[in-house]
């Protein structure tokens, strides 16, 4: 939530002006206490549920839904892992971002861009999202990339395991919790504990990332129950908070006995789910 700059100041430092007030917590915050925040909640979901390791290497997955927003992700991610010295590779999908734009403001020395250009094309955000980490495992698992880092954010993980509970998809559900295992390959949710919210601020008051025009997919598949879900849990922190516990405890309870796909790791009655029985039939 923007407020009017000049008007207080921000509450952690208390020497710049505030320029965002959070919903979850009401602190009111200047730009430069804000990143540095969610760099802590960053790094926090990395050690607590071990997403990263020294020396290691990590595939960042660019949202075909926003692209924007998985850049300013990007540079936080960086930073949050700054002293563990991995190498960082960004999958972009061609059909839905201008790779070709990411790969120019993609500076060589930092990270390698991977391009996919195939012809599977989607309207379903879930299907997207499922179709974009069964890619990113067939290459970490070719490239000896051990980590896959997905920025999905609070409210986002929320409303996909609620989804995944209403509609008792084990699959679904399973793309709701901070970290997946299949093989020696990691899915990670580095953002686990970032709302999207303030992410968005620190993109939208980037002027090197709001000047770009690399595209993005407007996914119409389950899109309202998404965007009300999302609203709700934005401005109800202890109903989204809540959530993720929830969801922890009911990982064991609810699915403990199932099968894991083996192309993706989700739970499912199957070793493998029909989201990547798809693929498989469809790219090999």
């Amino acid at each position: 939530m923007y407020i009017e700059k000049g008007l207080t100041y921000c509450s952690s430092c208390r020497k710049r002006y505030a320029v965002f007030k959070r919903r979850t917590s009401g602190e009111k915050l200047c730009r430069l206490c804000l990143y540095s925040s969610v760099v802590r909640q960053v790094r926090k979901a990395l050690h607590y549920y071990k997403m990263i390791r020294k020396n290691c290497s990590i595939m960042f997955l660019l949202m075909a839904n926003s692209p924007l927003l998985s850049i300013a992700a990007l540079s936080i991610y960086e930073s949050a892992i700054r002293d563990f010295n991995a190498g960082i590779t960004v999958l972009c999908f061609s059909k839905y971002i201008n790779c070709k734009m990411i790969r120019d403001i993609m500076k060589a020395d930092r990270y390698g861009v991977i391009e996919v250009d195939d012809e599977f094309t989607t309207r379903d955000f879930i299907e997207w999202l499922k179709y974009g980490e069964y890619i990113a495992i067939k290459i970490a698992r070719e490239s000896n990339i051990e980590f896959i880092a997905v920025p999905l954010y609070r409210d986002e993980l929320s409303t996909l395991s609620l989804f995944g509970l209403l509609t008792t998809s084990r699959t679904v559900f399973s793309e709701g919790l901070p970290i997946r295992e299949i093989d020696n390959v990691k899915i990670t949710r580095p953002f686990y504990y970032v709302v999207s919210d303030d992410v968005l601020y620190l993109a939208l008051t980037d002027k090197h990332v709001i000047e770009l025009d690399i595209g993005k997919c407007e996914f119409d598949e389950k899109a309202e129950f998404f965007k009300h879900a999302g609203i709700i849990l934005r401005t109800s922190p202890e109903l989204m908070y809540s959530s993720s516990k929830s969801v922890e405890i009911l990982q064991s309870y609810v699915f403990g006995e199932v099968k894991k796909c083996r192309y993706c790791g989700s739970y499912d009655i199957s070793d493998v789910c029909h989201y990547c029985a798809k693929f498989k039939s469809k790219i090999g």
